[in-house]
């Protein structure tokens, strides 16, 4: 091999050297960011707690996530929500998914005012004085007379979520809306005003 040819040789050598050590710097960086980002989580998250983003019990479509919520739902409704003289919770409330709602949003927002980094005074009393209470009150009304054996199929319970009246005719006042937002409202034609009125019949027959 000729003296130019050792050169070129040794060249491309020392050039795979540095850049091999460039890439051993790059991933020994890397590695310390991945370690202050897990340090800086890691104090941002409240102790024993784990970061939940806001999610919504009527909305949930994922079984795992489900099953996870409600474990933690449960376990804080016995450590925390039933310590208190009006917080009750009748044995069909599993099958209630607005109580499960309700619920859910009181647990999140008594973790945020206990947040050791982000709570406040102020949002620790306004759950005791506001939330917690107003939570208390809607459950009893919504499960307060209501037992498991209401929820078998042909009671009223276990009847789906009724479909909001008159959907069919949404595009029309979509379109009404988006044309002009100052003009009355279409004037409601006879079929519409039939529905309207079984609408309420069945509604006053519930109650």
């Amino acid at each position: 091999m000729s003296a130019p040819e050792d050169e070129q040789l040794a060249a491309v050598a020392k050039a795979v050297e540095r850049n091999s050590r460039r890439v051993s710097a790059l991933d020994a960086l890397v590695r310390q960011l991945a370690g202050d980002l897990a340090e800086v989580a890691a104090a941002l998250t409240p102790a024993g707690e784990a970061p939940t983003a806001v999610r919504s019990w009527m909305l949930a479509q994922d079984p795992e996530q489900a099953v996870t919520d409600l474990a933690d739902l449960i376990a804080w409704t016995r450590r925390v929500y039933l310590r208190y003289p009006d917080a009750v919770l009748s044995a069909c409330w599993l099958w209630h998914p607005d109580v499960i709602e309700e619920l859910w949003w009181l647990r999140r927002a008594h973790a945020e005012a206990f947040d050791p980094q982000a709570g406040t005074w102020p949002r620790v009393g306004d759950w005791h004085e506001r939330q917690r209470p107003g939570v208390a009150k809607r459950v009893r009304a919504a499960i307060g007379t209501c037992e498991l054996s209401l929820h078998r199929t042909g009671t009223a319970n276990a009847r789906p979520a009724a479909p909001a009246p008159l959907a069919d005719h949404a595009e029309l006042i979509a379109i009404a809306w988006t044309k002009d937002a100052l003009a009355p409202r279409p004037e409601p034609t006879d079929e519409q005003l039939h529905e309207a009125d079984i609408h309420t019949r069945q509604q006053h027959r519930r109650t």
